[in-house]
């Protein structure tokens, strides 16, 4: 007896931890937009290349900088001379140096000034790194487009599929109501037949159905690295009520788009190298310290007395006379890169406001297409509803049955086509914008 109330009571335990796991643990996995989103930006290689890129830029600042700050170098030398130099006096010679000779020195160089060549590198870099950062958060926001409209084709091919196993159910009601009708007597064998034909044609269209279904899980899956057969209940709805979007503000955010800024820091780097280029026209001033330390003897260590020491200081002026027109020649090629950057970004803006334009017009078109939709599926499932009921009692055909249940499973394909188009139109607007901004 006790050991029966035992397994009761552990019976008990394991389904209150089973009821306490839920369903991500024994049922479907739930995944909803957001956490399909930083999956994908968690586990993307364009992202983590983009990271890798702003590092690149930061340790170009830190190169930059490294030629603002004094520069010091040491050198040491061993010398063995198997036939040492000597010094010719008329007839007599004499040996200057010994077998052995030992050199070392320290040296110090300092740029004093440049006429901006190391400014403008400077800032070149800091501008390199703003700009890879800006193309970070524009495959970012790629990432995030792709996986939106991923996550709501997967939402709106399980509605589908849905609409298609209606239908195919809708189809054998028909026959259901073909045999009501005939109840107390044989049915048409060509009646019979056509509904039998009309069930089955229905069944490719499920498959079908199910085929996308599988092939818009397959493409969230690649977005979000989640295992390539996996299909999580999606939890985040399709809701049917539309901002009214401001076009004025959403255009000015449009303007601090990162794929644009990118190219707008793009223009400002081919500006800065011409600067830079311009500044090689010019000399270089700089201050520059020297110590010295060595000697000679018969040893590989000379003696502390032959060994001397010597230190200089100076300053140095550095002027470029004729390279050959090279300087000139990259002078110009700057000069052409920033004008052709600026033309490039005339281009992108005026790309971006008619894209973004465009998807506006597309996003109010669509919402009308979804009302009127959604207006004829009440229609048509009324008049379906309606025909299959004077249908039992002989007042329609099997074509008026048929046609009727075709106009309710198209109107509720194209509802849904529309509500798809609609929030593609937001991940577009979105894309170019910080989000979707209404009034």
């Amino acid at each position: 007896m006790r050991s029966i109330r035992m397994r009761n009571i552990w019976l008990m335990m394991a389904l209150i931890c089973a009821w306490v796991a839920g369903p991500g643990a024994y049922g479907q996995e739930r995944l909803s937009l957001e956490e399909a989103t930083k999956l994908a930006l968690k586990r993307s290689e364009n992202v983590q290349q983009a990271a890798i890129e702003v590092q690149r830029a930061q340790a170009q600042i830190k190169e930059a900088w490294a030629s603002v700050l004094p520069q010091i170098s040491a050198n040491f030398q061993s010398i063995r001379h198997t036939k040492s130099p000597v010094i010719q006096i008329g007839d007599t010679s004499a040996r200057i140096k010994e077998d052995w000779e030992m050199l070392s020195s320290l040296q110090l160089n300092q740029v004093i000034y440049s006429f901006g060549r190391v400014s403008h590198a400077l800032d070149l870099a800091k501008i390199s790194q703003d700009a890879r950062q800006s193309a970070k958060e524009a495959v970012e926001r790629e990432i995030r487009f792709a996986v939106e409209v991923a996550y709501f084709n997967a939402l709106s091919a399980q509605e589908v599929l849905q609409i298609a196993k209606d239908s195919h159910g809708n189809a054998k009601k028909n026959l259901e109501a073909l045999q009501k009708r005939f109840q107390g007597g044989r049915v048409p064998r060509f009646d019979n037949i056509r509904m039998a034909a009309d069930i089955a044609s229905r069944a490719p269209i499920v498959s079908d159905a199910q085929k996308n279904l599988r092939l818009a899980f397959l493409q969230l899956n690649l977005l979000t690295e989640m295992p390539i057969e996996s299909q999580p209940r999606l939890t985040t709805s399709m809701s049917t009520l539309f901002p009214v979007l401001d076009k004025s503000k959403l255009l000015d955010e449009a303007y601090e788009n990162p794929s644009l800024k990118s190219i707008e820091l793009a223009a400002q780097i081919a500006q800065k190298q011409t600067m830079l280029a311009k500044a090689e026209h010019y000399p270089t001033i700089s201050a520059f310290g020297q110590l010295n330390h060595g000697g000679t003897g018969d040893t590989f260590q000379p003696e502390d007395e032959r060994m001397f020491t010597s230190s200089a200081i100076g300053l140095s002026l550095n002027i470029p006379i004729f390279e050959g027109g090279a300087v000139k020649a990259r002078h110009q090629q700057a000069a052409l890169d920033a004008v052709k950057a600026k033309i490039e970004l005339k281009k992108q803006k005026e790309i971006l406001e008619v894209e973004l334009a465009s998807a506006i017009e597309e996003y109010k078109a669509n919402i009308q297409k979804f009302a009127a939709a959604k207006k004829a599926v009440g229609l048509a499932k009324r008049g379906y509803e309606l025909t299959r009921t004077r249908f039992e009692t002989g007042g329609a055909t099997r074509n008026d049955l048929n046609t009727a249940e075709s106009s309710l499973t198209n109107a509720r394909i194209q509802q849904q086509t529309a509500l798809f188009q609609i929030y593609q139109n937001r991940a577009s607007i979105k894309r170019f914008t910080k989000g979707v901004v209404a009034k």
